[in-house]
């Protein structure tokens, strides 16, 4: 007899069979008990969580010929004939290969039929959201007037591309993955009945190491028991997934809580070497972290880490899990891993609030350029002359004309207007003189742009004006020249075009 694999072998051929849908097998075995079977349903989930087995399950008890309890017998004719797949009945399409709308059509014409051998028949459409367009209008007739005796499935893993016309007319069944405790008793199940010897360690990582449904499970188990040739070991499955031993986790944790950087990064060329796959190490460090987080904030015990470690530990997750999302898409992913272990130079200069304040760290006013500075002792404070917070003109046109090249770089929108400005400053000040009116009015309704550049106050001129901008207070250039030539003096009367003061 040819040999049938675990997840073919050990598939649910009852809804009391069924793991982790108990939402799902409730409300169908209760549709079947008041008949109020609806005539079309969605089955919508990941990969391998029992989509179309419940379908052939459903199929079976709405054909059974002696159904107990609601559930199939599975010794009769039509249940034999649907668990091999050759009930007349029931049409199961795989929509990824028959997605056209002939293939639809051909149902359509065949649901004017009454069933051949059951009482329903069943039309199980795998991977629906794979139909076109017209597929779906063609569907779409047959549900709004569906004939008697007939009921569609529609199994998908994304539900989001079945158009919502379809939705209305289905009720939609959400499965959900199982848990990592269902899976490890399914994959005991199985053990068991095939008397194979294990180790508990090895089942319980295969059920942790396992994103998908049960019948992935299935097929690992099958493959990590061949594998074995015997009993079945934690170190088995280790290599099967190419998981790396947990003695270099641990290893790679005590290097960082003693800073040894460098023994770090030639662990991740040792393992990368010795071909193990270095994302796959790096996902199980994360574990390992969380894991710690937990304990340590439970009050649990860890063999690296204690309490105090807590703070260094949320950082040391943060920079990880940035480190193996950017890695995965990476071209060299060693240089992620080997810069953010790097990083972990730094974890001894993470300090709690409390300590900074006991050195001596203090908070000032926000306009000072530091957010935090040692304190100066009074014998160490010395006076700051006004003079010396006053830069130099050179310097000030300097920055000047650094702050006109951001905007003409950055502000796509003024950057002809601000090339081919005059502008000027003084202490109070910054004076755009354009030349045009039309060029004015555009820099004044970009003034928020300017102001992110410029902390003075701004005025905007064109030759157009026929007075100017600049309040009374200022002082045009030939007066504040005089100025500059006679220190000391000052304005009696100051005459300008115009204007008598």
């Amino acid at each position: 007899m040819a040999y049938e694999a675990f997840s073919r072998k050990y598939r649910p051929k009852s809804f009391q069979e069924v793991i982790g849908q108990e939402h799902v097998v409730k409300t169908l075995k209760n549709a079947v008990k008041l008949d109020r079977v609806s005539h079309a349903y969605i089955f919508s989930g990941p990969r391998g969580v029992g989509k179309t087995t419940i379908a052939r399950i459903l199929a079976k008890v709405l054909n059974c010929k002696t159904p107990v309890d609601y559930e199939p017998c599975n010794q009769c004719e039509n249940c034999i004939e649907i668990d091999k797949g050759s009930f007349p009945d029931m049409y199961e399409i795989d929509a990824a290969s028959n997605r056209g709308i002939d293939d639809i059509r051909m149902i359509r014409d065949n649901v004017g039929y009454q069933p051949i051998k059951g009482k329903y028949k069943v039309y199980i459409i795998d991977e629906a959201h794979m139909l076109t367009k017209e597929a779906f209008n063609a569907l779409l007739k047959t549900l709004e007037e569906p004939p008697p005796r007939n009921i569609f499935i529609l199994a998908t893993t994304e539900l989001y591309k079945i158009p919502e016309t379809i939705k209305s007319r289905c009720q939609t069944f959400i499965f959900k993955p199982p848990t990592k405790e269902q899976i490890k008793n399914y994959l005991l199940r199985i053990l068991n009945n095939e008397k194979i010897p294990y180790e508990e360690d090895a089942v319980e990582l295969l059920a942790q190491e396992l994103e998908g449904g049960m019948r992935d499970s299935a097929s690992l188990l099958d493959q990590a028991v061949t594998y074995a040739e015997g009993k079945l070991t934690r170190k088995d499955v280790e290599e099967i997934l190419g998981i790396v031993p947990y003695s270099y986790v641990q290893k790679f944790l005590r290097n960082i809580k003693e800073l040894k950087v460098d023994e770090n990064i030639k662990l991740i060329d040792t393992l990368e070497d010795e071909g193990y796959d270095i994302n796959v190490f790096w996902k199980q460090l994360l574990e390992a972290i969380h894991r710690t987080l937990i304990d340590l904030a439970l009050d649990n015990e860890d063999e690296i880490f204690s309490k105090e470690d807590l703070k260094s530990l949320i950082y040391l997750k943060t920079i990880f899990t940035k480190a193996y999302s950017e890695a995965r898409t990476f071209f060299d992913p060693k240089q992620i891993y080997h810069l953010t272990i790097l990083k972990t130079l730094y974890l001894d200069s993470i300090k709690k609030i409390e300590q900074l304040f006991a050195e001596g760290v203090q908070v000032v006013p926000k306009k000072e350029p530091e957010v935090l500075k040692q304190e100066i002792k009074p014998q160490e404070k010395q006076e700051i002359k006004p003079q010396e917070e006053i830069k130099p003109k050179e310097e000030q046109k300097q920055d000047l004309n650094k702050i006109i090249s951001q905007i003409i770089k950055n502000e796509k929108v003024i950057a002809v207007i601000m090339k081919n400005a005059e502008i000027k400053e003084d202490e109070n000040a910054v004076y755009i003189k354009v030349k045009s009116k039309s060029e004015e009015d555009v820099l004044r309704d970009n003034m928020s742009i300017l102001t992110k550049y410029f902390s003075k106050e701004i005025f905007i001129s064109s030759p157009e004006e026929k007075k100017s901008k600049v309040k009374e207070s200022k002082k045009d250039e030939a007066v504040e020249k005089v100025l500059e030539l006679f220190p000391g003096s000052k304005i009696i009367t100051y005459k300008k075009e115009d204007d008598n003061v």
